[in-house]
């Protein structure tokens, strides 16, 4: 069993900055040791039951397995508000000091007749990004009870997915809006502008940081909030990129350039339509995927070309982390190969980090956050992305499953791509070079040379 002196010298150092401060922003990347940070904190320095608030398979997996690590940590008893409704109660009603709840039920939690969200005095938000809108019924929950907290930690290696603008909701549950503002509407009008907005309605719909007001930002939040780089902390193996190019036959290409310049297509007897830009650059998405959906979920194949690169891959490189995107991606998947097995417990984590597994398929939204999935029993660790998700956030959370702290072997990232098609402008979103609205237009663009 690990012990306090195996922390490494920064989280020691957090923790004790801790003692001295109410909340505290730590803003680690994954394979930090950000969970076993916020735990010896509220061994240290917190009084009282705490609440924790994380991703359902967080939630399920690592809190309360990571106490039992730690022989510091080994007294405080966790309990795990899931399940039924009576399970949660049953939970709620346990004598333990550290009570772990998912994100799909903190609104229940806070609306619950019994009042149960008043027996706690401290609060950890895991992947505090998930409540960086605060329009959202969890952040409304939460906002209304966050006074009662004398202590409070917000943890997230990726806290600004769609810019500085995210920081608000995740600060303000620290400070209650000291720092930032005490409204959204006052952290936007002293720093922030319209980027894009309806044209004929005049509806802002996305904004953006004012030039040099940046800085302003991060100079007001840095005694509270801290931020790591892995690379700067941790020496990892190497990381390699590859981008497959995959070729689909003319006919194909025609039905995709058709589809993105008319926003219909007829195939398979059933029409296809994408009423709004954004829906049709899911469709776009789909049809690279391999298939396309019906306003009835029901899938129709396009072309299996995908499918066929990814048996090459699989041929060459086991065991593989197969991430997908699409339900119709992961029924393909499973019919090309049977003997795979879908991410659904932490018996599969384990058999995949034993060797068990050869080909394990996760959706980045499920097995992208708090999960440990190294993989150390080849050469090299394969991670394919069969279809690639927008978000940026899922995609280096997934990514950082296998590339961390214990990752001995070098990873190799594969990602499948049909050329000149949404495929390519999603790996820019996810490089950062442009945003997803530029990307839709772009992709269109491209469809039509």
């Amino acid at each position: 069993m690990l012990n306090r002196t195996n922390l490494h010298p920064y989280q020691t150092h957090f923790v004790d900055l801790a003692k001295s401060l109410p909340g505290i922003g730590l803003l680690f990347p994954p394979g930090l040791g950000k969970t076993t940070t916020a735990l010896t904190i509220v061994a240290e320095h917190f009084t009282g039951k705490t609440l924790v608030i994380a991703p359902k398979k967080v939630a399920e997996s690592v809190w309360m397995q990571e106490a039992g690590k730690w022989e510091h940590l080994k007294h405080l008893r966790v309990a795990l508000i899931l399940g039924s409704n009576a399970q949660r109660v049953n939970a709620l009603e346990s004598n333990a000091g550290v009570y772990v709840i998912n994100l799909e039920n903190v609104a229940w939690l806070f609306e619950h007749p019994a009042k149960f969200a008043e027996k706690f005095d401290n609060l950890i938000i895991d992947e505090s990004s998930r409540f960086k809108d605060a329009s959202t019924k969890r952040f409304k929950a939460l906002k209304k009870h966050l006074r009662q907290f004398k202590r409070k930690i917000i943890l997230t290696g990726t806290p600004t997915p769609q810019g500085l603008g995210d920081l608000w909701a995740q600060v303000a549950i620290l400070d209650l809006g000291q720092r930032l503002g005490k409204s959204l509407t006052a952290f936007r009008t002293r720093y922030m502008e319209p980027t894009d907005r309806n044209r004929h309605t005049g509806v802002i719909y996305k904004w953006g940081v004012r030039a040099g007001k940046d800085q302003e930002i991060h100079d007001a939040i840095k005694d509270i909030c801290f931020a790591l780089k892995a690379e700067d902390y941790l020496t990892l193996p190497k990381l390699t990129h590859v981008y497959h190019n995959v070729v689909i036959d003319k006919a194909t290409w025609d039905n995709y350039k058709r589809l993105a310049k008319d926003m219909v297509l007829e195939t398979a007897g059933e029409t296809i339509t994408a009423v709004t830009a954004a829906t049709l650059g899911n469709k776009l998405q789909q049809f690279t995927s391999g298939f396309l959906y019906t306003e009835d979920k029901v899938a129709i194949r396009q072309h299996e070309e995908k499918i066929n690169y990814l048996e090459q891959i699989l041929d060459e490189y086991n065991p593989s982390l197969i991430f997908y995107h699409y339900k119709e991606s992961l029924e393909a998947i499973m019919r090309q190969f049977p003997e795979s097995r879908i991410l659904a417990n932490n018996q599969d984590i384990e058999d995949w980090r034993a060797g068990k597994i050869l080909k394990l398929l996760a959706h980045p939204q499920s097995g992208g956050i708090g999960l440990n999935l190294q993989c150390n029993v080849a050469d090299t660790a394969q991670v394919v992305w069969y279809d690639l998700p927008w978000s940026s956030q899922d995609y280096i959370q997934a990514n950082a499953r296998v590339y961390r702290q214990g990752q001995e072997k070098p990873v190799i990232l594969h990602h499948l791509i049909i050329p000149k098609t949404v495929d390519s402008q999603i790996v820019s979103v996810l490089e950062g070079k442009i945003n997803v609205q530029q990307a839709v237009l772009n992709a269109l663009n491209c469809a039509l040379l």
